[in-house]
Order: C-alpha cells, then sequence, then structure tokens
C-alpha cells in the first residue's frame, strides 16, 4: 500500500476526447498511462491490425521499464480518462525503493515461477548456458574473468561492459564441497552462477533437478524478494559466483540503465507483451 500510494503522488488525471491522440509510435516513452475510463484504440505500427483496450488497461508501462521507444500508437476511441505518471518521476520512486521493484518483478516472473515448479526445466532467466567455459584453479578469478562469465547470466544479457564490472565488483568467489548444503527453503535469496561441480536441486514435492556449470540459481528469488523454495546439495564439488540481493539493489538503484536493462531481459523472456497488456 505505501508504494500505492507513492505511485499516486506523482499520477495526474488526463481527459482525452473521442479521437484524440493518445501516444506516438516511435517517440521516446515520457509517460506511463492507466486508462480508467472509456476505449483506446492501440496500433502496433508494423500492420494495419488495431487492438481496443478496456481498463484498467496500461500504455508505456514495458517502454518506460526497458528505456525504449513506444512501440505502438493510440487514440482514444471515446471520452477517456486516464492516470499519467511522468517516466522520470516514475524511475526515481523506482530507484529509491526496493520493495516497489521488487513487486514489480515478483509480477512479471510469477507466471514462469508457477510453470518451472511443475515440470523439470529451470526458469528461461535461470538458463543453463551451454557455450559456458570456466578453467578450474585454486587462484582466485580476476575482475576480468568475473565479467566474462557474469555476462552469460540470463538477466545481465543487456548489460554493458561497464555495468558488468560494477556487477563484478558484488560477486563473491564460492568454493562448493561435495555433500555440502549450500541453502534450504526459506533462506534468504541470491544469485548463484555455478562456474564448475554440480548441484542437485529437490522441491518441496520431492522433485529433483541438476544444475551443472553455467546455471544461474536463484535469479526469480533474487529479484522478486522471495526467500529459497528448494534444497540445493552439492553432489560434484566446484566454484560458484554469488550476489547477494542487497548489494544487487544498491548497484540498481544507482545504475539506472543497468535495472533497465534487467527489465528488458525479463520483458524477453516473457516474449515481449504489448503495452497495452
Amino acid at each position: 500500500m505505501d508504494e500505492l500510494f507513492r505511485i499516486a503522488t506523482i499520477s495526474r488525471q488526463v481527459r482525452y476526447g473521442g479521437g484524440a491522440r493518445v501516444q506516438e509510435h516511435g517517440v521516446p516513452a515520457e509517460y506511463i498511462q492507466v486508462l480508467v475510463q472509456g476505449r483506446f484504440r492501440v496500433a502496433n505500427g508494423r500492420d494495419d491490425g488495431a487492438e481496443i483496450l478496456a481498463p484498467p488497461a496500461m500504455l508505456g508501462f514495458q517502454e518506460v521499464l526497458k528505456g525504449t521507444q513506444l512501440q505502438s500508437s493510440a487514440t482514444a476511441e471515446t471520452e477517456s480518462i486516464a492516470l499519467v505518471m511522468p517516466a522520470e518521476e516514475f524511475r526515481s520512486l523506482l530507484a529509491a525503493n526496493i520493495e516497489l521493484a521488487q513487486g514489480l518483478f515478483r509480477m512479471l516472473l510469477e507466471s514462469s515461477a508457477g510453470t518451472s515448479a511443475e515440470t523439470s526445466e529451470r526458469p528461461p532467466l535461470e538458463g543453463r548456458a551451454s557455450a559456458f567455459r570456466y578453467e578450474h584453479r585454486e587462484a582466485p578469478l580476476s575482475t576480468v574473468e568475473k565479467v566474462l562469465c557474469l555476462q552469460t547470466v540470463p538477466i545481465l544479457s543487456h548489460a554493458t561492459a561497464e555495468e558488468l564490472y560494477d556487477v563484478a565488483a558484488i560477486a563473491r568467489e564460492i568454493s562448493l564441497t561435495g555433500g555440502e548444503c549450500l541453502f534450504t527453503p526459506g533462506a534468504a535469496a541470491s544469485i548463484v552462477l555455478l562456474l564448475s561441480g554440480a548441484i542437485e536441486l529437490t522441491s518441496a514435492a520431492g522433485r529433483k533437478d541438476r544444475a551443472r556449470a553455467g546455471a544461474s540459481l536463484g535469479v526469480h528469488e533474487t529479484l522478486a524478494g522471495a526467500s529459497f523454495a528448494e534444497t540445493a546439495l552439492t553432489v560434484e564439488s566446484g566454484r560458484a559466483l554469488q550476489i547477494d540481493r542487497e548489494p544487487l539493489f544498491d548497484l540498481l538503484a544507482d545504475r539506472m540503465d543497468l535495472l533497465q536493462g534487467v527489465f528488458s531481459a525479463v520483458f524477453h523472456r516473457e516474449g515481449g507483451r504489448p503495452s497495452g497488456s
């Protein structure tokens, strides 16, 4: 509720007459608009198709989070009323409120989390990088080597080299010993990039899954502010990079471009939902 009240403080009501232009395809996304009364006609700008949106449809949400141009044009089909939030004020609010960012990630990820609980496949954002390479040695990884490893993590696929260096600074290299329990249900989540070895994951229902080098574990839980839901047992000794939630969100709050890149990766996994969804 606190986050909703904060969003309400940056919103203003705008009335559109029938036929009025609401937004233009290809221009910078400067507002998020929530339709509360009336109807919007939305065209994607690629063909002649159009979609009629009814309350509580939203325009510009995906583009503002990703920092991209508007992907559709919209006009008011009837006299309509929308709540309008300036993009910069929304981003500032997002950076200053970890709970709001986690809530948005949780909303976007909950559908895939439900699917992953019923199958043996890890969620797409926790992918297995088949091209992953790591040469085991006793010496710790250099910052450059950490960056090369971190660029295989799906949620960092849009990060620049400079941003990856910032992430590398908060990534801890840890050793994994055979027979060791890495985490249990209810433990504070963190992102674990498996560099070598193997981890067996057991769900509360008893379903088992094995993660090997290249797998990124705990991504959904970390972004959504949730706890681990599985037991992780090291079955082959190895090494991993671990990123804790608090320093990660501190970094995302300071680096808006990085936060937008993470949202872009999440939306890409969702298949690119239209703005009005």
